[in-house]
């Protein structure tokens, strides 16, 4: 006789009365149990939240979740409709560029982090996970982008929005370049050849402090990261750029000049410092701890935004759909690098 499976954590639900018994709420359910699962999900449609599930009931799955409570699940339904409203606001700011809608948002704190994955406009899935994910003091530097407890939920969250796009019958998009970064390490177990694109010439730099922009220039790529800017209270203060190189060229709108793109990301940079307080007020209602990572991942590349202090944040910018992880991964290292360092601003 085979012994009955072990159960699993208890797993809360709330659902739309309208959509009680929908057989995608007991697929969400069943999710919950798997290993990288945030510990809160919901589904928002067009300003409706229309279900919840979550793990918060689960003594053991909260002992390293500072902060996060049953008691506070209206909280968490408040923040999350925020992030959608915030999903179909900023998605009409970044249309400017013509990269694509945004399909992607990441809110990484001290405590955790924050996900918007678009399923169809203003149709989302949002999620919650909560702990440590962010260096805590005495702690050697981190790459914010390779922790653990924070990219588990981010690949589980966006191949969960992917499958619900296949219900439906939409190809997938993407979401995080999760599926092309599958595909090349599927590539470098089987052996075959990985293509090499070096850095190309035709870099723009800009500052005041030639060191600082010297570290800009070396991070950048053309399939890669394709402009970064040091910015210190709102102003950008260096930054660096690819938009002549014929591969960056080759991947902006037609008869689209590259200082015309330059001038929009400057321009965009420069806002991040007010996306970065809104956003950081939204996360803040779920989690303590501060802001440090933002990722506006569009469908045709993203926005990355890193806190190095107070006043002061990194802002890069890649093209490239399928290179959205590794560019993340990028910046994350050189972040790292840099704690402990004086700030670039101030050299």
């Amino acid at each position: 006789m085979n012994p009955s499976p072990a159960p699993g954590p208890p797993v809360h639900l709330w659902a739309e009365p309208s959509l009680a018994g929908h057989e995608a709420i007991e697929v969400w359910r069943q999710r919950m149990a798997r290993p990288g699962a945030p510990h809160h999900l919901a589904k928002c449609n067009r300003g409706v939240y229309e279900f919840e599930v979550d793990v918060l009931d689960d003594e053991a799955a909260l002992d390293q979740a500072a902060g996060a409570s049953p008691e506070r699940r209206a909280l968490y339904r408040a923040t999350e409709q925020q992030l959608a409203f915030m999903m179909t606001a900023l998605d009409r700011e970044l249309s400017r560029a013509e990269t694509g809608r945004l399909i992607r948002m990441v809110l990484h704190a001290e405590r955790g982090a924050l996900f918007a994955m678009a399923v169809t406009p203003m149709n989302y899935v949002l999620a919650i996970v909560f702990g440590a994910a962010g260096p805590l003091p005495g702690e050697p530097p981190r790459s914010l982008p390779r922790v653990p407890l924070v990219r588990n939920a981010d690949t589980f969250t966006s191949g969960l929005a992917e499958e619900l796009r296949d219900r439906i019958g939409l190809p997938p998009t993407n979401l995080g370049g999760w599926l092309s970064a599958a595909l090349r390490l599927r590539a470098s177990r089987t052996g075959e050849p990985v293509p090499a694109e070096g850095r190309g010439p035709a870099t723009r730099r800009w500052g005041a402090r030639p060191a600082v922009v010297d570290r800009l220039c070396a991070l950048l790529d053309p399939t890669e990261l394709i402009y970064l800017a040091v910015c210190r209270e709102g102003r950008v203060t260096g930054e660096a750029d690819l938009f002549d190189h014929p591969v960056v060229y080759r991947g902006r709108p037609p008869g689209e000049l590259p200082q015309q793109a330059r001038h929009y990301y400057r321009r965009l940079a420069e806002e991040c410092a007010l996306y970065a307080r809104q956003l950081g007020q939204i996360a803040g209602q779920a989690m303590p701890g501060r802001l440090l990572r933002i990722v506006l991942d569009v469908e045709q590349g993203a926005v990355y935004h890193y806190r190095l202090s107070p006043s002061e944040y990194l802002v890069g910018v890649t093209i490239n759909q399928k290179k959205v992880s590794e560019s993340d991964d990028e910046l994350g290292d050189f972040v790292a690098e840099l704690s402990g360092e004086t700030p670039l601003t101030e050299r």
